[in-house]
């Protein structure tokens, strides 16, 4: 009977050892492939404090204003936030700004912003305070790149092809916290710079603080090819 005992208990033991080898491998497979590559794309410390701002617009109702956010913002935000809650445990969804309605101390933390100067207005004072240190400028309906214009094209008044940026770097107006700027020539850029970051943020040759301009074709549907790199460039802020 001992003997059946210690057989029966050795095999429980080798199960048991097994089991916790399988999860831990199944741990660092997770890390490996989804929350490390992740983390490389945000390079957050951690999300607790982090704010998502999109632009804001206003809608008529012949009673009130009602302020809205582009269709561009809420189609990049779904790109983005299977990335973030991939990198980060602590990330607060609740914590989605209109740009006008952002409290100023949170412009202080860690910020996830989309959409351009035109309609943010947390873009625009984040994009002015780098502006010594980013190689392109946002004006006159172009994106312009140490001199080169960019802009999308239409056709039949539909847009065929977009271009948009994306700038990770340090929060200017807190060494300590970091930004995510994305935006684009129309709508559809904005989209193609979210399609952008999620799927080639974490290579590892892209500095932590980097400038992007991208391109992509745009289908009769609306669906935003993916993305090609016209310009990089690291960033010293």
């Amino acid at each position: 009977m001992e003997s059946i005992a210690e057989a029966v208990g050795s095999q429980i033991f080798s199960a048991a050892v097994a089991a916790v080898l399988t999860g831990l491998g199944g741990l660092v497979r997770w890390l490996v492939v989804r929350r490390l590559p992740a983390r490389r794309t945000w390079r957050y410390s951690g999300a607790a404090e982090l704010s998502v701002v999109l632009d804001t617009a206003h809608i008529d109702t012949g009673r009130y204003q009602r302020p809205v956010a582009g269709l561009g913002q809420v189609r990049a935000l779904s790109l983005l936030v299977p990335s973030l809650t991939h990198a980060y445990r602590d990330l607060d969804l609740e914590k989605v700004w209109l740009s006008g309605h952002l409290p100023g101390r949170e412009m202080e933390h860690d910020l996830l912003v989309l959409g351009g100067p035109k309609n943010n207005e947390v873009a625009r004072r984040l994009l002015a305070a780098m502006a010594e240190s980013l190689p392109f400028q946002l004006g006159g309906g172009e994106i312009t790149w140490d001199g080169t214009a960019y802009q999308g094209e239409a056709t039949d008044g539909e847009i065929t092809r977009d271009c948009g940026y994306i700038v990770r770097a340090t929060n200017p107006l807190n060494p300590n916290k970091r930004i995510v700027l994305i935006g684009g020539w129309s709508t559809y850029g904005t989209v193609a710079a979210a399609r952008w970051l999620t799927e080639d943020g974490a290579d590892r040759s892209l500095a932590a603080d980097i400038a992007v301009l991208v391109e992509a074709s745009v289908m009769r549907d609306g669906h935003v090819s993916p993305p090609r790199v016209l310009r990089r460039a690291a960033l010293n802020v």
